[in-house]
């Protein structure tokens, strides 16, 4: 029989050892989830930035009647991205989106600085319960001034999808952000207060 002091240590030692082999698959599992996540920013980002993408459902018709095969590349490419962010369990996805967020608007690198930064920026569209929203809020309130000045000098669609508009519009208003002027303020504040209903020709909305 053996002594229960060994006991206790057999299980001490299996319990550590569990931990370690989730830590490893954690470590293994952050990488690849990052590159999945910047990989998806990279197609949605030609949503706002990609000169042949059909930004409305018209013109997407229209892409579709002739056969535009460059317009519908980069409608098939934006469309591939939105599925890769679906795909990914949002508990996970979303921690990281704002860690990238974070370190790709910082960065030097021309990639990661634009289409990664603001890829990922896009991508919190698809975030919108309450909590998900808190915790977008949260981390946006301790970004530094540049990437605050980043997120707001832009007209995002998440902005009109938040289930708590004047929680948003109230801290906006105290937020230290280089505004072009009190009218482009303004503007972004009363962007808060539209309906995506608004928006719903919009490709980059529809499902």
């Amino acid at each position: 029989m053996m002594p229960a002091f060994s006991m206790l240590s057999c299980a001490i030692f299996t319990s550590l050892l569990s931990l370690c082999v989730g830590c490893n698959a954690s470590s293994k599992q952050q990488p690849e989830l990052r590159a999945i996540l910047e990989k998806s920013f990279e197609k949605i980002y030609l949503a706002t930035n990609g000169l042949e993408y059909p930004s409305s459902l018209s013109m997407l018709n229209n892409c579709i009647k002739h056969n535009d095969e460059g317009c519908l590349k980069s409608y098939n490419e934006v469309l591939a991205g939105k599925k890769m962010i679906k795909s990914v369990p949002p508990v996970n996805a979303l921690d990281a989106t704002l860690d990238i967020i974070e370190s790709a608007c910082l960065s030097k690198d021309k990639n990661l600085a634009n289409s990664i930064c603001y890829g990922g920026i896009l991508s919190l569209y698809f975030y919108d319960t309450p909590e998900q929203d808190s915790k977008i809020l949260s981390r946006i309130k301790i970004y530094p001034k540049k990437i605050k000045s980043i997120i707001f000098g832009t007209d995002f669609f998440w902005f009109y999808n938040r289930p708590n508009k004047a929680v948003w519009i109230n801290a906006i208003s105290s937020m230290d952000i280089n505004w072009r002027n009190d009218i482009h303020k303004q503007h972004t504040l009363d962007q808060f207060n539209k309906g995506i209903v608004e928006f719903k020709d919009r490709t980059f909305v529809m499902k």
